[in-house]
């Protein structure tokens, strides 16, 4: 589903965006490589929606950044995360640093996720203090999951 935004959703958008480069470049400049998704899609899921087996985040990313994911990602590594997050009315703004320090490789994730939808996804994550996040290619083929320990960064309070 493509989310639709104003253009004051967009101008915030535009300018998260602005950060996760800013993010990106600081890290590149002390050594790191680094890989930068925008998902064209994300959606809360749970193993109901039938998408994955478990609960979390599912992103939706091009073939470029796709394509150097497939290159780094080991399903044992990336063991740090970061979690980084805007809000506006509608929208939960969500960016997810994983790195990796043993190859100094970081993947910076960006998704705009609709407020509205995170409920269950939420409760599970609080009921089982872990939290997944998904990354698919277009055609829909899984690329690889992390999980997260914490799920309470991924849940900000936007009351």
């Amino acid at each position: 589903m493509k989310v639709m935004m104003t253009n004051n959703q967009n101008n915030r958008w535009a300018a998260f965006l602005e950060e996760m480069d800013v993010l990106a470049e600081t890290l590149e400049n002390n050594d790191w490589k680094t890989i930068t998704m925008v998902a064209g899609d994300a959606a809360p899921v749970t193993p109901e929606s039938n998408r994955t087996d478990h609960h979390g985040y599912a992103y939706v990313v091009p073939g470029n950044a796709a394509s150097e994911f497939e290159e780094v990602f080991n399903p044992d590594s990336f063991n740090q995360t970061e979690v980084y997050h805007a809000t506006t009315e509608t929208h939960l703004y969500l960016l997810t640093v994983v790195k990796d320090p043993p190859t100094a490789t970081a993947v910076l994730i960006a998704g705009a996720l609709e407020k509205t939808k995170l409920g269950a996804c939420k409760q599970l994550a609080q009921k089982t203090g872990t939290l997944y996040t998904d990354l698919f290619r277009v055609d829909g083929s899984h690329l690889g999951a992390f999980k997260h320990e914490d799920p309470e960064p991924f849940f900000p309070n936007y009351d």
